[in-house]
């Protein structure tokens, strides 16, 4: 089947709609959430219509405090409303704590006919108070690395009556899992996330309601470090950073109602709490400890004996302060996938298993303990081998979890308090294992996925494909750089990557959660860190001097703000925090002499053969300032606040002029006939074209000393992580992908160690490498060179416009480069479906596309004659606004469309 023909199957719901029909309710970016802080929250939802030129002219929002309250609305009524955006920030009742809504929405459509109400959706609020909460902070003060284990708490209460409603609102720090009755409240994992501890301690609110039993109950809590508490762990195992040993600690607060009446079961001293337990080493970066002849049958249910539990101490909380209590909204951490081992050998280090592909998660082992209590068992992950054996040499110290069998006929083992970066684990058995004892599970924030590419070249399909595979490994609570090594949010793959990311997956509810974090992570002291966004957020380790400050890290505080907004329209993520962008950028503004920013920096990460930056830090670091600059000024638009608009344009001139003076070289009438900026090379040049800082006179000069280089390496590329989305925009810009494409199949190594994509993939690499040659102790599953796959999801020609918010207005104009003969991609935009599919078949073009209701899209080809459903296009047909071509030449036409689906087909030039 055609690739066209897949893409319009995965989209018939588009034209399933009897007419405008709301749905896909969202709060806050987020499906019927529970515990959000926000007291004015933004209600939205995607439409579907069966016509083409369709549009919301009005809606109407409903919002009641029951289920069956919409027959009067006792929170919000808008009445009738006219307006075509999908979405409306909260107007009605007053919201406070624990508030729960229930609500709907009906649309009118082009000619104001009413669609069916919505199926109502629901969000509830978390304790927005520091006085709403009642339970106080408890630890066990026994609790120590290498004497005995990770503590459990445990609580046991009667519930007297049946219950309605109940509520769980709970943190621990670092990684806790919470059960009631034996049963786990949630299938979440690794919570409650990243977060600056001493500004917000993050916590979750879960609905237990069918866990509790009229009679005795237990809520029971396990406690590991995470990276809250990254101390010394047990027998020299890895650790990024050293802190101070803190000890796990516990807030819990449920809430049930009977009848009408609240009732509560807080944490406080009439918990218990044991160290006798099975868990002895939880380390976040070194692996983990589990002696099951410790294991304590039933703890966390009334079955259970907890007679030598002792009472909890009262805490004082979090080491170091502790911030505001806020919950995290944002998708949880899940399992999301289970991998089969695909083979087992036997080695020097044991029995190995290869998973197939490098993954961020678990991995599970079953054994047959018969015979074999005391015997311990350890597990080497890696995520590649070396002699056959899993390679740690990225990490310096070894990483590796342990376990001791308690002597049962079936036992199973599997990390549960941190996450390894894998593909292969040795398994030190006395026996020989089955394949089928080892299964592995892929975890990520839960982030929906709203986008699909595909072409018919298997090689962009295999690099979209590795490239995905580490976005996933990656999407933790925090964009992470990798997950075996560091686990670190750096900032500037946020901001770089926010396209690939988005057109992927749904960013909404877990981009406000980045902000927040990049936002707490800002310096609030001192005379000359005042106001840096660090590199990293969480900043859980100060890293010094370039690792900790760079513009092109430190601007993802507004460039991620700006790109939230061009897609999901909310613009408090502007005005919430643009005080703290100003405050960047007045450090910054001191960090700079005539608006050049020198000193320390990361350059160019990952350029050339990954061991010596190849352009000035300096260079880099005013590109950055550049960068931010101009999100400032289009920030500062976007608020209606002109006059600052100005002077951030003004600043953005005058870091772009200065950038020019100091860097350009115009060697036209001299020895190489060229203009060019510092050392001509690669980066230089792309970073100039990319800002707009080339004099008009000099574009093409400089443009073509940037080919002149792409040839002379062969076609490697030698920039980093910085420049390479600006080479790859200046090449689509000026019609060149046949050089994008040759970059990305470079083969092999050159004689000077460069590498392009090609060269890991045929390798066999299954996620994308730091560096592309595979040099400098790299990361093998990091995506910050994923810029390419930006290229590949817009073969399809769709792509959102400049200047366009929430998909508003949405560009089709296929690349047929590469011998492609099809290319497709699909995108579920904030108000529908978006999708183009194009074959080419003896240069006979068939291009479907799909435009979401309330957009308008403009479709670009450069053919002889161009018809749609099998007619000379024209605005006489539905849903075709304009018709614009090169009369002379019957060229580049430029049609514009409502809503709906199209189907052209045209003979190319």
């Amino acid at each position: 089947m055609r690739l066209r023909a897949l893409l319009f199957l995965a989209l018939v719901a588009v034209v399933s709609a009897l007419s405008i029909e709301p749905e896909s309710l969202r709060t806050e970016g987020a499906k019927t959430p529970l515990g959000i802080h926000a007291t004015n929250p933004l209600l939205s939802w995607r439409l579907q219509s069966d016509r083409r030129g369709d549009n919301q002219t009005s809606y109407q929002l409903q919002a009641a405090s029951s289920s069956d309250g919409f027959d009067a609305p006792d929170l919000w009524d808008t009445g009738k409303l006219s307006d075509r955006q999908a979405f409306a920030s909260w107007n009605g009742s007053t919201l406070s704590s624990r508030d729960q809504v229930y609500w709907r929405v009906r649309a009118w459509d082009a000619d104001d006919v009413a669609s069916s109400w919505s199926e109502p959706s629901t969000f509830e609020l978390g304790l927005l108070e520091e006085s709403d909460w009642t339970a106080q902070w408890i630890e066990n003060n026994e609790f120590a690395t290498g004497v005995n284990s990770l503590p459990l708490f445990a609580s046991e209460f009667k519930v007297n009556c049946t219950v309605a409603k109940a509520r769980l609102y709970i943190t621990g720090l670092g990684v806790f899992y919470a059960e009631l009755n034996g049963k786990s409240v949630s299938d979440e994992v690794l919570g409650p996330g990243y977060s600056t501890i001493n500004r917000t301690v993050l916590y979750r609110a879960y609905d237990v309601t069918d866990l509790l039993t009229e009679g005795d109950n237990v809520i029971g809590v396990s406690i590991g470090k995470g990276i809250y508490n990254s101390d010394k762990p047990l027998l020299n195992r890895y650790r990024k950073f050293t802190t101070s040993t803190k000890p796990p600690i516990l807030k819990s607060q449920l809430e049930y109602t009977c009848d009408g009446v609240s009732n509560s079961a807080v944490s406080d001293g009439t918990w218990i709490t044991t160290t006798n337990g099975p868990l002895l080493e939880a380390a976040w970066y070194g692996g983990e400890e589990y002696d099951a002849r410790k294991s304590i049958p039933n703890w966390s249910s009334s079955q259970g004996d907890r007679s030598d539990w002792k009472p909890a101490n009262i805490s004082t909380g979090p080491i170091g302060g502790a911030g505001k209590l806020h919950s995290s909204t944002a998708p949880q951490l899940k399992v999301t996938e289970t991998i089969t081992a695909k083979s087992i050998t036997q080695r020097s280090c044991g029995y190995l298993f290869d998973f197939g592909v490098n993954f961020a998660g678990w991995y599970q082992f079953t054994m047959n303990g018969t015979d074999k209590v005391g015997t311990r068992i350890v597990f080497w992950p890696a995520e590649r081998l070396v002699g056959g054996n899993p390679s740690q040499t990225n990490t310096g110290s070894p990483v590796f979890d342990g376990y001791t069998l308690a002597g049962n006929e079936s036992e199973t083992y599997g990390v549960r308090y941190r996450y390894h970066g894998l593909r292969h684990v040795c398994v030190n058995t006395t026996w020989v294992p089955q394949l089928t004892d080892m299964v592995g599970y892929v975890i990520r924030a839960t982030n929906d996925e709203v986008g699909i590419v595909q072409t018919s070249n298997s090689f962009l399909n295999k690099l979209y494909e590795i490239t995905d595979r580490s976005m996933k490994s990656n999407m933790y609570s925090v964009l992470t750089d990798c997950p075996h090594r560091e686990k670190l949010g750096w900032l500037e793959q946020d901001h770089l990557l926010f396209d690939l990311l988005a057109r992927r997956f749904d960013l909404q509810a877990y981009g406000y959660n980045l902000m927040h974090t990049i936002a707490d992570a800002q310096a609030q002291y001192g005379a000359n860190s005042a106001g840096l966004i660090p590199t990293t957020a969480p900043e859980y380790d100060v890293f010094p001097d370039k690792f900790r400050d760079d513009p092109n890290w430190g601007s993802a505080i507004m460039r991620v703000a700006m790109h939230l907004y061009r897609y999901y329209g909310d613009t408090r993520v502007l005005s919430e925090n643009y005080d703290i962008m100003v405050a960047y950028m007045d450090y910054l503004g001191r960090r700079a002499t005539d608006s050049v920013i020198e000193g320390v920096g990361l350059s160019d990460w990952g350029a050339g053969d990954g061991k010596t930056p190849t352009v000035p830090i300096g260079l880099t670091n005013t590109f950055g300032y550049h960068q931010a600059a101009t999100a400032m000024k289009q920030i500062a638009l976007w608020l209606s606040n002109s006059e600052e608009a100005q002077e951030w344009e003004e600043l953005a001139n005058s870091i772009g002029e200065a950038f020019h003076n100091k860097w350009f070289i115009d060697d036209t009438t001299g020895t190489t006939s060229q203009a060019y900026y510092s050392g001509n090379i690669q980066a230089s040049n792309a970073l100039a074209l990319d800002l707009g800082v080339v004099p008009e006179e000099y574009q093409d000069l400089v443009f073509e000393s940037l080919l002149t280089l792409i040839e002379n390496t062969t076609f490697y590329p030698t920039v980093g992580e910085i420049a390479l989305p600006s080479l790859l925009r200046v090449l689509e810009g000026r019609g060149r992908s046949d050089v994008i494409f040759k970059m990305l199949t470079a083969p092999g190594l050159s004689s000077s160690g460069l590498a392009s994509y090609s060269y890991s993939i045929e390798l066999g690499a299954t996620s994308l490498w730091e560096f592309l040659n595979g040099g400098r102790g790299s990361s093998y599953n990091h995506f910050m060179m994923g810029a390419p796959s930006i290229w590949i999801q817009r073969l399809s020609g769709l792509g959102t416009a400049a200047d366009a918010v929430r998909w508003n207005l949405i560009n089709y104009e296929p690349i047929m480069e590469a011998n492609l003969t099809s290319a497709s991609s699909s995108y579920l935009t904030p108000t529908g479906q978006a999708g183009a599919a194009w074959e080419l078949s003896n240069n006979v073009l068939t291009y479907d596309i799909v435009v979401p209701v309330g957009s308008v899209g403009v479709v670009s080809l450069n053919a002889t004659q161009v018809q749609e459903g099998g007619q000379d296009v024209s605005v006489e047909q539905e849903g075709v606004l304009a018709v614009e071509f090169d009369q002379v030449a019957k060229a580049n036409w430029k049609i514009r469309v409502g809503s709906g689906s199209y189907q052209f087909s045209s003979v190319l030039l």
